[in-house]
């Protein structure tokens, strides 16, 4: 019924909406959005309405304000009871005050320099309501402006984003004026960013170091990733409280050697500036950061943090790309919440060989009456060496080589030497998305491909005419 009786009072006031209304504004009460999902309250809020009255509004007329379902007022109504109770004025001081007992001060209201004042304030938490009446004598004239402000002993909570209806009625009963105004909002209490992603290329011979420009003197077997969180606790209501952060780094960490060879990765390559990183050694494909509820800002200010790695003389796993993702663990209240992610797949970067990778989206192989063909001219003096690795439509991989790519030349590679070099049979058909990783510096081959389907050429898209890299 409380929730029927809100819109009857809100229908009625926004039909009555003229050319002027009322201006209500105030510093929005900022909420914890996790909180508010996890049943949380901001109970007690200290606020203020500031209000501007753009009509006349005489004595003796009667003003409402109309809170929606998410501020409850039940406090308030059991401190002042639900009849009507005085406004104590200080025309000295331009305020004035409801108070339950002594100077609980619940409600203050300032005039700044105006001659008006307030009385007869009535609460009714179950419509939503405050009304309080212009006293008799003067007047609140157009442009007037005052103040509320809510103690923490009015004992107004809030159960998320919320606004406020202002009406104002004369002795008559005859509607002068309405407004809105926003009294809160929600806000995420946690963010996630990466502030420098991984982007070591890896020396494409012994595959042992990071290349720095092309400079052997620079390489270095060290590359980090920094990554920012953030935690509102602090200057959010209705905020959790966090016992746990941890960030997943994503990605390829199974450089392919055996664990005999001792280049397999153990996990103690990876160091942390904060937090315990661990690799997943079963499947490699993780490395998991545990913060704990070590976030030492918990004020919405950066908490930046690093994770190294330092291949130590072992293989640089070519990664492919590294995502993060970030889940919390905290409590509303004495009650643990279900841990969630605040960031999911976000771009930390990758390692790949410091090589010219090309790839062909879209090539298509051992169809009838289709011929395709990919030429490369290395323009440099060099041969370079391609490795090939593929995908099909169907989600089998490939992977294989072909004959090294003379130097100052051009060479036709068909479609047949890439289907023997891939290991499909020499009569099936497949929809291949190739990629060439070609034992040169970017940008001393280049690749055009095209199919043939004997009224003339087609040419397909490479990465190096979309500009990937």
């Amino acid at each position: 019924m409380k929730l029927f009786k809100k819109a009857l009072v809100a229908t009625a006031i926004f039909g009555a909406v003229g050319a002027n209304a009322a201006v209500l504004s105030s510093d929005p009460v900022l909420l914890s959005s996790e909180g508010v999902a996890a049943g949380l309250t901001a109970e007690n809020v200290v606020f203020d309405i500031d209000f501007v009255v753009e009509q006349l509004t005489p004595s003796a007329s009667t003003i409402t304000l109309t809170f929606d379902d998410n501020v409850d007022l039940d406090d308030l109504e059991t401190a002042l009871g639900t009849s009507e109770v005085s406004v104590v004025n200080d025309p000295s001081a331009g305020t004035g005050t409801v108070s339950s007992v002594g100077t609980s001060n619940e409600i203050v209201f300032d005039y700044g320099t105006g001659s008006f004042t307030f009385d007869r304030l009535i609460v009714d938490a179950d419509e939503g309501t405050i009304t309080f009446e212009v006293n008799l004598g003067n007047p609140v004239t157009a442009q007037s402006a005052f103040r509320m402000s809510f103690s923490t002993n009015a004992g107004v909570d809030f159960d998320g984003a919320s606004s406020v209806a202002y009406s104002s009625v004369n002795a008559s009963d005859v509607a002068i004026e309405t407004g809105t105004g926003v009294l809160s909002k929600t806000q995420s209490q946690f963010s996630f960013s990466i502030a420098k992603e991984y982007d070591g290329r890896i020396e494409r011979i012994a595959q042992t170091d990071f290349s720095r420009n092309g400079d052997d003197a620079n390489d270095s077997q060290v590359d980090e990733v920094t990554y920012v969180v953030t935690n509102n606790e602090s200057g959010l209501e209705a905020n959790l409280v966090v016992t746990d952060v941890k960030v997943d780094f994503e990605g390829d960490f199974d450089n392919g050697a055996t664990a005999a060879s001792g280049n397999r990765l153990a996990g103690t390559e990876f160091t942390a500036t904060a937090g315990t990183p661990s690799l997943d050694t079963t499947g490699f494909d993780n490395v998991e950061v545990v913060l704990g509820g070590n976030t030492a800002n918990t004020d919405g200010s950066k908490n930046t943090y690093k994770l190294t790695f330092t291949g130590a003389g072992k293989v640089i796993p070519q990664t492919g790309a590294i995502d993060a993702t970030v889940t919390i663990s905290a409590t509303a209240g004495t009650t643990a919440v279900t841990p969630f992610e605040i960031a999911t797949n976000v771009d930390a970067g990758s390692w790949a060989l410091d090589a010219t990778v090309i790839n062909i989206p879209y090539f298509p192989v051992g169809y009838e009456g289709l011929s395709t063909s990919v030429h490369f001219a290395n323009e440099s003096a060099n041969a370079a060496d391609v490795i090939v690795t593929a995908i099909d439509d169907e989600g089998e991989e490939y992977t294989g080589t072909i004959a090294d790519l003379a130097g100052d030349t051009v060479t036709k590679v068909g479609q047949d030497a890439i289907k023997a070099a891939l290991g499909i049979d020499a009569t099936a058909s497949a929809k291949l998305s190739i990629t060439f990783n070609i034992d040169a510096n970017d940008g001393d081959v280049n690749a055009y491909a095209f199919s043939n389907a004997g009224t003339g050429r087609q040419a397909l898209v490479t990465s190096q005419e979309k500009g990937i890299k």
